[in-house]
């Protein structure tokens, strides 16, 4: 009959477990390892308020991003219109993550104020970054041959731009 030997079997389930033990306590290790230096670099931008009349722009550079990607949150807002008006928000080095989108057209009435929550990617790779605002006119009226336009919104003469980080 032939003979068992279990000292064998146990010998090898034993180190195959202590090399699993081994293996998952150094995984263990590198993850933690790894979420200590894993957070996203702050990308600050240059706050300011701007009151701006048709034809021009105003501009709020963006710091950090030049050694990769950083992470941007900022308020701005759109206020003191005083008649029609279309803003067009422009971006460089600037990947918006909330709207406005670069190239968006923003079209305000008399009065009206708007707050916009920009949270995007900066990667500036050592350039210059910014968001900007620019004030291109009044926005087109709806008006056709044989309407009366009498009620039509005049141009505005100005409008307001603040900007800040949110935090």
């Amino acid at each position: 009959m032939p003979v068992l030997d279990i000292s064998r079997t146990l010998f090898v389930r034993t180190s195959s477990m202590r090399t699993m033990f081994v293996r998952i306590g150094l995984g263990a290790a590198m993850l933690v390892a790894a979420g200590t230096g894993a957070h996203a670099a702050e990308a600050r931008l240059e706050g300011g308020t701007v009151t701006l009349t048709q034809g021009e722009s105003a501009t709020f550079p963006i710091s950090g991003g030049g050694n990769g990607p950083a992470n941007l949150d900022a308020q701005c807002d759109i206020s003191d219109v005083s008649g029609s008006a279309s803003i067009t928000f422009d971006g460089e080095y600037y990947v918006p993550l909330s709207s406005p989108a670069v190239g968006d057209v923003i079209t305000l009435s008399r009065g009206d104020t708007r707050s916009y929550q920009l949270a995007g990617v900066v990667d500036s790779q050592g350039r210059d970054a910014y968001v900007a605002f620019r004030f291109g006119g009044a926005a087109a009226a709806m008006c056709f041959p044989g309407m009366d336009c009498s009620g039509a919104e005049g141009e505005a003469g100005s409008v307001t731009i603040s900007c800040r980080n949110a935090s």
